[in-house]
């Protein structure tokens, strides 16, 4: 007598949510615009928080890039110096220790982070013998304290992940693949299940939003501009199928590290930007700020004149490390971060136009 009674509250409660949903209006903030910044190599050293002698200077830098009013803040690898070994339990041991405090540092500051995977997060290049032994303990490690998605390939899961945001779909991508190569025991690139992942994300969320913006340690297109670095790109760089991928899905930017340098080059319709910190031994960190249009990206790289000490921080496995001082002048903290270049990526038509360039994106003086 009674069986029928709970199917008919589920359909009236059905109906009711069908009701609703045809009534409810659009959220009128899901097409304004919005940003997100992007630093990579934040912070590429062993640094503690608060460390004494760099709190003002960083939490200057990264205050600034909260004023932005980003939904959040992309690094694309070197988060820590990394040299930490090669058994597992010396690897938890200071990752315990470091990278706690990295991820308090932006939560302080009310500021959400998307991490990509870096060299120095999987004990720095190259990778022979015991070192290449040891990459699967700091992939763990990395998983652990930084807490990423969840959702990327069986065998890198937390280490390449993607996550939707509003009209955008983001993908980080773990670029320290098991091969052969210069570096040893490790080919920089995405390849095999992990590109048969990559290409999944892409044809099922690709066409639902209107932006894709992919993350990855290494630049990819070449030559770019080095400071203090070895220099490490992309297998195979604009031949390969990672590349050739972004390019038929309509990537449109492609962020990265490594080179502690600004290098922008555009091929293919896609808009690499290598960039970003280095904080404790570059004089000039940088910041990438993107507003997010319904179909318009407007990028502006932003700079800012750093004063690095005399002493040196002490850094484990590592003979010289960073400057155990950083300063920003009174007079430089009022200016604020300056633009270094800027351009619009216009998408009103089915022709992608890159326009308004200026400074870095010109590409004029561009490393041949």
């Amino acid at each position: 007598m009674h069986t029928s009674t709970p199917k008919v509250l589920c359909l009236a409660v059905l109906s009711l949510l069908a009701v609703g949903s045809l009534l409810a209006k659009p959220d009128p903030s899901d097409s304004a615009p919005w940003t997100f910044v992007s630093i990579p190599d934040f912070l590429n050293f062993d640094i503690e928080y608060p460390q004494k002698g760099w709190e003002g200077a960083l939490g200057f830098i990264v205050g600034s890039m909260k004023k932005e009013d980003p939904a959040f803040a992309l690094v694309a690898g070197d988060l820590v110096m990394g040299h930490w070994g090669t058994k597992k339990e010396e690897v938890d041991q200071w990752a315990k220790k470091y990278y706690p405090g990295w991820v308090q540092r932006f939560k302080d500051h009310g500021l959400k982070v998307y991490a990509a995977l870096g060299d120095h997060e999987v004990a720095d290049n190259p990778w022979r013998g015991a070192v290449a032994t040891a990459v699967p303990f700091y992939k763990d490690a990395f998983r652990r304290h930084l807490k990423m998605p969840l959702n990327g390939p069986d065998h890198m899961k937390g280490t390449a992940f993607y996550w939707l945001h509003k009209n955008a779909l983001f993908v980080s991508v773990d670029v320290f693949e098991k091969g052969k190569s210069n570096q040893g025991e490790i080919a920089a690139g995405v390849t095999g299940k992990q590109l048969e992942w990559f290409e999944r994300v892409l044809r099922e969320h690709g066409p639902k939003v209107n932006h894709i913006v992919v993350m990855g340690h290494t630049p990819i297109l070449r030559p770019v501009r080095t400071y203090s670095s070895s220099g490490m790109l992309t297998v195979k760089g604009r031949d390969s199928d990672f590349w050739k991928l972004m390019a038929k899905h309509g990537v449109d930017l492609y962020l990265c590290g490594e080179v502690h340098a600004v290098t922008c080059t555009r091929r293919d319709g896609i808009q690499q930007i290598a960039h970003g910190g280095l904080i404790g031994r570059t004089t000039k960190p940088n910041y990438l700020l993107v507003t997010v249009h319904e179909d318009k990206l407007e990028l502006d790289l932003k700079e800012i004149d750093l004063i690095n000490g005399k002493g040196r921080l002490w850094q484990k496995n590592k003979s010289k490390g960073p400057w155990d001082t950083i300063t920003i002048t009174r007079e430089r903290k009022k200016r604020g971060f300056t633009s270094i270049g800027k351009v619009s990526i216009n998408k009103e038509t089915d022709a992608k136009k890159f326009e308004a360039a200026t400074g870095f994106f010109t590409e004029k003086d561009n490393p041949k």
